[in-house]
């Protein structure tokens, strides 16, 4: 076996891996400054957030009260054999 072959290889694996590292590194580095900056301008130009005003109406008990009612039946059925 050629020693200088494994030699190069573990170079290029190296070189391979630290470019890798690198890059992820500046990766990570550039996320947080983003993070940063896109805080800030969300606390001065703020989103603004409108309520749905129809979502707080709720459908109530004649619907719960079927569901309920289709539920006990169906375990009436499955328990009673």
């Amino acid at each position: 076996m050629n020693i200088e072959l494994l030699k190069d290889g573990c170079f290029l694996m190296i070189i391979g891996m630290g470019s890798v590292f690198v890059f992820i590194e500046l990766m990570i580095l550039m996320m947080h400054i983003n993070a940063k900056i896109v805080g800030f301008l969300n606390k001065k130009f703020p989103e603004i957030i409108e309520e749905d005003k129809y979502s707080s109406a709720k459908k109530t008990s004649a619907n719960d009260a079927e569901i309920a009612l289709a539920i006990a039946c169906a375990f009436a059925q499955k328990y009673s054999n």
